[in-house]
Parts: C-alpha cells; sequence; structure tokens
C-alpha cells in the first residue's frame, strides 16, 4: 500500500515533533475554533486505514461512485473530539489535505489544507 507519494508523505509527518496537533479553524460561522488531531505514524498507517479503504477483512471500500471512498485517498490522521478522518489526496501533487464527517453514508470531503506543506507549516 505504500507507495512513493504515500512514502513522502509519511516521510514529512514523521519529521514533526509529536503526532499530537491543535489546529485554529474556522467554523461554519466563521468563529475560529480550535481542532486536536492525531497524526498517524508509520507504524499506525495500515491500521489508520481500517473503516476508510477497507473492513478487517481486506474487503475494499474504494469506488468510483459519488460518495465513495477515492482510491488516491489515504487517511492520515483524524479529529480527537469527532473521529472524523483527516486524509490526504494523493492525485494531486500538492497533497492537500481533506476531512469527511464518518458515519454519514458517503464521503463528502471539504479541504483542510490546500497542500501538505501548508499543513505542516501551521502545527510548526
Amino acid at each position: 500500500m505504500l507507495n512513493q507519494d504515500v512514502e513522502k508523505i509519511l516521510s514529512r509527518l514523521e519529521a514533526l515533533e509529536t503526532n499530537e496537533v491543535e489546529i485554529d479553524l474556522e467554523d461554519e460561522e466563521e468563529k475560529t475554533i480550535s481542532v486536536s488531531f492525531h497524526l498517524i505514524s508509520r507504524d499506525e498507517f495500515e491500521d489508520g486505514q481500517l473503516g476508510y479503504r477497507e473492513d478487517e477483512e481486506g474487503n475494499s471500500f474504494v469506488g468510483n461512485n459519488e460518495g465513495d471512498w477515492k482510491e488516491s485517498w489515504f487517511v492520515i490522521g483524524y479529529d480527537e473530539d469527532l473521529g472524523d478522518p483527516i486524509f490526504v489526496d494523493i492525485n494531486n501533487k500538492n497533497y492537500p489535505i481533506l476531512t469527511a464527517e464518518h458515519g454519514m453514508g458517503e464521503w463528502e470531503p471539504s479541504v483542510l489544507y490546500d497542500s501538505l506543506e501548508d499543513f505542516i507549516k501551521d502545527i510548526k
């Protein structure tokens, strides 16, 4: 599962001093809220995909229909309060950081950061 893009992303995240990060985001009412994320380590990476890319038996959840988990999406962490995944889209070489509400029956991602580098700059 670890292709060159995923390796590059994990290497950048490993360079951070911690896996527990707090980020200030704007909510729908444009109020600033602080959100805590756990970033998964290389050792947690495969287990971190469970429930998103595949189930515990290895059955894929990836699909091409609207609302399906996409082949190019890889979970890199989760919101510690809500459990929503944060993930990266490796089809875009800027590696945008996305999130989506889990448990909704379909995935409707929203962009947290336009690039992995913007994400890393904000949490340093």
